[in-house]
């Protein structure tokens, strides 16, 4: 048996009022849920990369600084 929940239900009516550019980020952020729950992630050619490059740098043992961590932290308000 398929049910929404009430939180579920009160968001949607919501969603209905929102300018439907917003309305389509929100399918957006949905369809991805609904993929990461019914298969695996699969990485994009640039993922891949970065990622690949990412590794060879943490076996070279490029790692950020102390201070570039610490200003990252500070651009991001965190």
């Amino acid at each position: 048996m398929n049910h929404i929940s009430k939180r579920l239900q009160k968001a949607l009516e919501a969603i209905q009022t929102w300018p439907a550019d917003r309305q389509e980020a929100a399918a957006e952020v949905l369809e991805q849920m609904n993929r990461l729950a019914t298969a695996p992630y699969e990485l994009s050619q640039e993922e891949r990369a970065d990622l690949e490059e990412a590794l060879a740098e943490a076996r070279r043992g490029e790692f950020a600084s102390d201070a570039e961590v610490a200003a990252m932290f500070a651009r991001h308000g965190l």
